[in-house]
């Protein structure tokens, strides 16, 4: 029998949301490739998730571009922005976004240093909106929901001549992101681990 979700339109994060919103990114990243570089034990893995995933939530509450979709009254999945022309962590937040991200990667930091080395260099330096994170938790994942989430924030990018930009992690995602108008502009291969895809979209590419 299959499911009927009830989706309702993208509406901002709120801070009763964190929970959702850290779940809804924990599952959708689980098996993400460069995840599981980051973290190569899937068991160990699935618990850092969450408080790692909180700490950009919190982080990102600054910016007020998360933006959450529901199914049947839970976060069902998020996109995360940071506006054209602004650090994705605030200066004066780094030091707090430090202190919670240190316990969490423990021994697997040296690996997360260098995925935020090869990912910042590819970062461009023309004002864009950047999608940090977007996620639909593995139970409402191929119902459309990605597609939802880009929309809200593409649209209005759209509207104001604004460009984005973000990375994509597998085959299946960056297809997605061309479809709604991003163009690859250069690989990101971590040492001796898995490529992603710098993409760039121009104002109304997607129409």
């Amino acid at each position: 029998m299959s499911i009927t979700y009830q989706t309702t339109p993208t509406r901002p994060a709120t801070r009763p949301d964190r929970s959702g919103v850290a779940a809804a990114l924990s599952g959708a990243f689980l098996d993400d490739p460069v995840f599981e570089w980051i973290f190569p034990d899937r068991t160990s893995r699935a618990p850092l998730l969450p408080p790692l995933f909180d700490a950009f939530a919190e982080a990102f509450a600054r910016h007020d571009e998360t933006h959450v979709v529901g199914a049947h009254g839970s976060v069902a999945g998020v996109a995360m922005w940071s506006p054209p022309g602004v650090e994705p962590v605030h200066p004066d937040d780094e030091a707090a976004f430090e202190d919670r991200v240190a316990p969490v990667l423990g021994e697997h930091a040296d690996r997360w240093n260098a995925c935020l080395e090869v990912f910042g260099a590819a970062h461009p330096s023309e004002p864009a909106w950047f999608l940090q994170f977007i996620g639909v938790h593995p139970d409402h994942q191929s119902r459309g929901l990605g597609s939802v989430l880009l929309r809200n924030v593409l649209a209005r990018a759209d509207a104001a001549g604004e460009a984005a930009y973000l990375e994509a992690t597998t085959e299946r995602n960056r297809a997605l992101y061309e479809r709604h108008g991003f163009t690859s502009v250069g690989e990101l291969t971590l040492p001796a681990g898995p490529t992603s895809w710098a993409m760039w979209r121009e104002p109304g590419a997607g129409r």
